[in-house]
């Protein structure tokens, strides 16, 4: 059992790039994903949905992938000699016309920025997106640990609460017979007082009895609600998604207890089909939070 929410978050760098990876889940009926990835990274999305889609099987998955110079940006500077060379010419002849004496020093050429040109060396894509894999594969590896964690800790409490419900229908069994029982005493006596001066035929009023307290037998939902239960520790064992199922077998086993507490006649028997209901009603709320 996985629990449906988690985090991981991977950080590697390696020659000059720094790229990091976040993953993130949350409650969600579905599959749903989405990405946050450089631009330009169109083309990789699919490698990333497989990666996820191979850890994560339901709910809201948001992955967030960056990456940066690892240091101060490599930079390249460029002279145009040629340029440069035709500024010192032109300046020469120009004061040779006019007269002037000295030729032009160098604060001249360093006064003309288009002489000189500074660039940043690009990223190699190649090489951040081979980075961001591995940092999402081991993003994944972190959110996979938390959710099993958290799905360690959910199954404990379902099997505490299913435990609770199955050490509870011995008592369900024998206060529904005792309920029985009195049905029927309750229903010999009061005929009796009604008919107690005309003939009376035991055996068609024994039927009448009977016909009245098996409207009140549970005996086939107490066969359901114990083999839903096993049904439901065999799910908790099992490896993989079991979010749906589970919650199907919740809504039956609800169905079936709410069906005892309906026909119940008996106090005690209604109390303790409140608390059954109360269980249930509470693994069904963290059923929403199991993958």
């Amino acid at each position: 059992m996985r629990s449906m929410t988690g985090f991981g978050r991977a950080e590697i760098t390696r020659n000059g790039i720094q790229v990091t990876a976040e993953v993130r889940t949350l409650n969600q009926r579905f599959l749903e994903l989405k990405l946050n990835v450089p631009r330009g990274w169109g083309e990789h999305e699919a490698e990333i949905r497989r990666l996820v889609q191979q850890v994560v099987s339901r709910g809201r998955v948001e992955v967030f992938i960056r990456y940066v110079p690892a240091g101060p940006p490599s930079t390249t500077l460029r002279v145009n000699e040629d340029l440069a060379r035709k500024y010192v010419e032109e300046l020469r002849r120009l004061g040779k016309k006019l007269g002037l004496n000295g030729g032009p020093g160098i604060e001249a050429v360093l006064q003309r920025p288009e002489i000189f040109q500074v660039s940043e060396e690009e990223i190699d894509s190649g090489s951040a997106v081979a980075l961001a894999l591995s940092a999402l594969k081991k993003a994944l590896r972190m959110l996979d640990l938390e959710r099993a964690r958290e799905g360690k800790a959910l199954k404990a409490d379902f099997s505490d609460r299913l435990s609770r419900i199955e050490q509870a229908i011995p008592e369900v069994q024998r206060l529904a017979e005792q309920s029985h029982k009195a049905i029927l005493e309750n229903f010999q006596r009061r005929v009796g007082e009604l008919l107690k001066d005309l003939p009376l035929d035991e055996r068609r009023l024994y039927e009448e009895a009977a016909s009245a307290a098996q409207h009140v037998d549970i005996t086939e939902e107490l066969t359901r609600l114990r083999a839903h239960l096993q049904g439901m520790s065999a799910l908790l064992s099992r490896k993989g998604p079991i979010g749906k199922p589970v919650e199907f077998l919740l809504q039956e086993l609800n169905r079936e207890v709410n069906t005892v507490g309906s026909k119940s006649q008996n106090p005690a028997l209604s109390r303790v089909t409140v608390d059954l209901k109360g269980e249930i009603e509470k693994m069904r709320e963290q059923v929403q939070n199991v993958e």
